[in-house]
């Protein structure tokens, strides 16, 4: 069963290992086709700046204890996830919603955002994911 796991809000590039850095830097070419340094996707000090993700963060997602995934949450309502310690980019959050092309993986990261209120109720797969929440134990 994944978890999302160890909520981290990212100010600073300085937080981030290189592998992370090249993640931010990916997880901003998918949200609006710009590829910037990470520098310019993290800048907290200026709100007006475009290129930033605004209210970035970072979270494990953990499956039977292990980390799996590393997952991107930005700009209210996007963001990406990354197979851990990779920059392979597996499913997207697109105004809130998730989008995978691996049926398995997407029921999988579906329930986990469900049970960590990562989902909002509204989203059109939400019923879907918190059945599939609700029985597994």
């Amino acid at each position: 069963m994944a978890e999302f796991t160890n909520k981290r809000h990212v100010t600073s590039v300085a937080q981030l290992d290189p592998v992370q850095a090249e993640q931010l830097r990916l997880s901003g070419v998918a949200y609006d086709g710009e590829d910037l340094p990470a520098e310019r996707r993290v800048n907290p000090d200026d709100p007006d700046d475009e290129s930033a993700l605004y209210a970035c963060e970072l979270w494990d997602v953990e499956v039977d204890g292990s980390t799996v995934y590393e997952a991107w949450f930005y700009q209210v309502d996007s963001g990406s996830i990354f197979l851990a310690g990779s920059t392979e980019m597996v499913a997207e959050i697109i105004q809130c919603g998730l989008e995978c092309g691996d049926g398995e993986r997407e029921m999988e990261l579906g329930t986990a955002m469900v049970r960590a209120g990562l989902l909002p109720t509204g989203d059109s797969s939400y019923q879907r994911f918190r059945r599939a929440a609700d029985a597994t134990p």
